[in-house]
């Protein structure tokens, strides 16, 4: 799957969701594989992530100045995504 923002444009973006709430990334990726939290925990997590992305992401610059804000926002979701999954398989490889 493609991106449609370059590299150095979604590592700005990661690193004002970290700017943000420090070890958000780690909190994302561990709570990647949970589609139904269970704990408290996992919960605020969950609810910590949601409020970062909806917060951040349409104030990083790129997407400030986009000429379509919504879809600017939500292409940069599915490239942090992306990017997490990238994040996760490349952890996972380095323990096999």
């Amino acid at each position: 799957m493609g991106t449609f923002y370059s590299d150095d444009q979604i590592q700005e973006a990661i690193a004002a969701l970290e700017g943000y709430s420090p070890s958000i990334w780690e909190t994302m990726k561990k709570m990647a594989f949970i589609t139904d939290p269970q704990s408290e925990e996992e919960r605020l997590a969950k609810a910590a992530i949601s409020r970062a992305l909806t917060v951040v992401l349409p104030e990083v610059s790129f997407v400030a100045q986009a000429e379509d804000k919504f879809e600017a926002e939500n292409r940069l979701i599915i490239d942090v995504g992306n990017a997490l999954r990238g994040a996760i398989d490349a952890a996972g490889s380095q323990h096999n």
